[in-house]
């Protein structure tokens, strides 16, 4: 009976796993973070970037789940551990970043911009750092 609860347990671990990796690669897809990444992959920061930031990218919300660094080079976007599969780290250079218009989404007012066609959009208290070093960059 312990034989069959291990491989029961085993073998959910197993199909969790593997419809997780599913769900998260194919929520990389369809927001667009897998076409951003053919031209702006980048390395993992290993520090200096706001976590836990609440974003979307596409048609894909990520609540609390990106990472967000402003650099001399551009912005930094990526995705807290867990989620990563499909979603590497991006670097948009502040040449791409031109125009910030608000929007509200359920209650919160966020900045849009769009690149290579696809909408990212933060939370709005990142307005002034975003202004200071596309004004300083680009």
């Amino acid at each position: 009976m312990a034989l069959f609860i291990a491989g029961i347990a085993l073998a959910f671990v197993v199909v969790f796993s593997i419809l997780w990796s599913a769900v998260v690669y194919g929520f990389s897809h369809v927001s667009g973070w897998q076409n951003l990444a053919k031209k702006f992959a980048t390395q993992p920061l290993k520090e200096g970037f706001y976590a836990n930031v609440t974003g979307r990218v596409g048609l894909s919300n990520y609540n609390g789940l990106l990472r967000l660094a402003f650099t001399q080079e551009g912005m930094y976007l990526h995705i807290m551990p867990f989620f990563q599969l499909g979603h590497p780290p991006l670097l948009f250079p502040w040449t791409k970043i031109r125009h910030w218009e608000s929007k509200r989404f359920f209650l919160q007012t966020f900045i849009c911009c769009t690149i290579d066609g696809i909408q990212i959009c933060l939370p709005q208290k990142y307005l002034g750092t975003l202004q200071s070093y596309t004004s300083a960059y680009s």
